[in-house]
């Protein structure tokens, strides 16, 4: 059988957790007073814009979430007015996310603690947010989609990773292993 779009979906989601995993550390770090590399600050702030919104979300609210409703799942409410509203806030907090990496890396003050709170929100919600989907969402997604409805959506996705360059996408694959190592 091929690949169920449900699984790209899943397979993002193992390359998000891997840098909410190093954000929940710079946390820690932050917390023990550490520096944090303002590089690895911004390879966060452009992985979490590019591969987890654009790319992942994208598919998701432009691709699967319309097909679904379509299909009779409601678009308010559960599952896909909560998950679109915590996109909207993971968009807020990454934008938090690349504000405090700014103003940290100016030295600003308020540098530290608004990096901390943008990740720690990040990190607070990204992990549960992956759980809806990946245990609620894609298991009614592949009851309600038959085999076609599912390839179609694999094709289009690829369109997706496609558009955003597939160089760019294999890059921030590669950014993630690499964050997660050090």
């Amino acid at each position: 059988m091929k690949k169920r779009a449900t699984q790209t979906l899943e397979e993002e989601h193992h390359i998000i957790q891997k840098v909410v995993g190093v954000m929940a550390i710079l946390v820690e770090e932050l917390d023990k007073g550490k520096e944090l590399e303002v590089g690895v600050l911004r390879d966060m702030v452009e992985f979490m814009q590019v591969f987890a919104d654009k790319c992942h979300h994208g598919k998701e609210e432009g691709i699967l979430f319309p097909l679904l409703e379509s299909k009779g799942v409601p678009v308010n409410g559960c599952p896909l007015g909560i998950l679109i509203h915590e996109h909207q806030n993971g968009r807020k907090l990454v934008a938090e996310l690349g504000e405090a990496t700014g103003a940290y890396a100016r030295g600003k003050p308020e540098g530290h603690d608004l990096l901390r709170t943008s990740l720690q929100g990040l990190v607070s919600l990204y992990p549960n947010h992956i759980w809806k989907e990946d245990y609620l969402l894609f298991p009614m997604t592949d009851k309600i989609l038959n085999k076609q409805e599912q390839q179609d959506l694999v094709e289009k996705f690829e369109l997706v990773e496609r558009s955003i360059g597939l160089d760019v996408h294999h890059r921030f694959e590669q950014l993630a292993v690499t964050l997660a190592e050090k």
